[in-house]
């Protein structure tokens, strides 16, 4: 059966508009949690999606950015797919001994566990996924999104409006992915995927090592975002995370769809540097750069004349007290944003060394600032001292990056 790739534009309108109503979603869940279940049920949920991230960081291993540029194909398909087993199955085991080692009640772990598993289906779909935009058909993985979006939190809202319990309601939600992710994504991606192609232990050991400082990175990387949120509920208590995760909501949201708009270029930026058309990718990165860059002036300027009456007109009179805290978010959405385009940037380059170290600094900003920064400056000091973390891990991202473009145009001007 013939697949015909789907145009650049093509891919990343399918993959946003599908990213995009997933995402509402997510955030309706979080939204009505808080509303529907208050603050501390909001704070369990924040508490149970900080740690499952870090769980789910791992899991995906830092793999679909490589799987998606691997142009020579040098791990198969299958290898790319018992990969993923095995990292979920590690982040399942690497989150229960941390639920055993901390002091959470057993409604929260339960909460958490169950949220986990719910990360993981996330997880094994992503890696179908790579190999489908791989063939640039995102259109499918846009299809998908929807389903998933549409169906699983609706059974979620459905289920905490009729029972008010927010661990079932994550049960259904977990469930009900799994059996979507069975019925459409394994259909679609066999349309793609190369049975021909055999792997071995020795295959998969090898992908594993070598993805090892892409792994290392994206689980840093959600460990900066968790900390200080962490260290919040430790200090000020499930009620006010549930406070400050609510007002976040939004600016999470575009965040991660940032993410989802970049990941269809990947493949291009991938082929620029296999041929060495560097002039090319020079002009595809300073162009979405630029818009990274508009786009969030205009966000923080939105957040600046609409932010409160938004976060009003949603949570309701009670959390005008703490509006303040939108602007600084809306700024660590836009270094977040910015900071994993120049780590895609750096995966495609192969630069894996600059990954490392720039997302060591700022994860042990992060671990010896937070509670200082939450002590000193109130709530806002969640936010404070992510800001100075990313700013940092940019910084160090991009003069990595700009060496490896130097050595790599000196490379080519040999070679001519």
């Amino acid at each position: 059966m013939e697949n015909p790739t789907l145009s650049l534009q093509k891919n990343i309108l399918w993959n946003s508009a599908g990213s995009f109503i997933y995402l509402f979603f997510q955030w309706l869940i979080s939204y009505l949690v808080a509303r529907l279940l208050g603050f501390e049920n909001a704070g369990i949920f924040s508490l149970a999606i900080s740690i499952s991230s870090a769980a789910f960081a791992f899991a995906i291993y830092g793999v679909r950015g490589y799987q998606v540029s691997d142009a020579s194909k040098k791990y198969s398909d299958k290898s790319y797919v018992i990969a993923r087993l095995v990292t979920c199955l590690l982040s399942i085991v690497g989150c229960s001994v941390y639920l055993a080692l901390n002091n959470y009640g057993l409604y929260t772990i339960s909460c958490i566990t169950l949220y986990l598993m719910f990360k993981m289906s996330e997880a094994y779909v992503d890696v179908y996924h790579g190999i489908i935009q791989r063939s640039m058909r995102m259109d499918y993985i846009g299809k998908s999104f929807i389903l998933r979006g549409v169906v699983c939190n609706l059974l979620f809202i459905l289920t905490a409006i009729s029972t008010k319990n927010l661990l079932l309601s994550i049960g259904i939600l977990a469930l009900s992915s799994f059996t979507l992710i069975f019925i459409y994504d394994y259909r679609k991606v066999n349309l793609f995927y190369e049975r021909s192609e055999g792997t071995s232990r020795k295959k998969i050991y090898s992908l594993l090592l070598e993805c090892l400082p892409l792994a290392v990175y994206t689980l840093l990387s959600s460990l900066v975002m968790s900390i200080p949120r962490i260290s919040l509920e430790s200090i000020k208590g499930s009620e006010i995370l549930g406070i400050y995760a609510s007002i976040a909501i939004p600016a999470a949201v575009i965040q991660v769809l940032a993410g989802y708009i970049f990941s269809p270029m990947l493949t291009i930026f991938a082929e620029h540097v296999n041929q060495k058309l560097y002039k090319k990718f020079y002009h595809l990165l300073f162009k979405t750069i630029l818009y990274i860059s508009l786009a969030s002036v205009v966000i923080i300027i939105g957040g600046i004349i609409f932010g409160r009456l938004g976060l009003v007109i949603l949570f309701g009179q009670g959390i005008s007290s703490y509006t303040y805290l939108f602007l600084p978010i809306l700024f660590i959405s836009s270094l977040t944003a910015l900071s994993w385009f120049i780590g895609l940037m750096l995966t495609v380059l192969r630069e894996f060394k600059g990954l490392i170290i720039a997302s060591v600094t700022s994860l042990a900003i992060c671990y010896f600032g937070s509670s200082l920064f939450i002590l000193h400056f109130g709530i806002n000091g969640t936010s404070l001292i992510l800001i100075v973390a990313l700013v940092v891990q940019i910084v160090i991202m991009s003069i990595f990056m700009a060496m490896r473009l130097k050595k790599y145009n000196a490379e080519y001007n040999r070679e001519r």
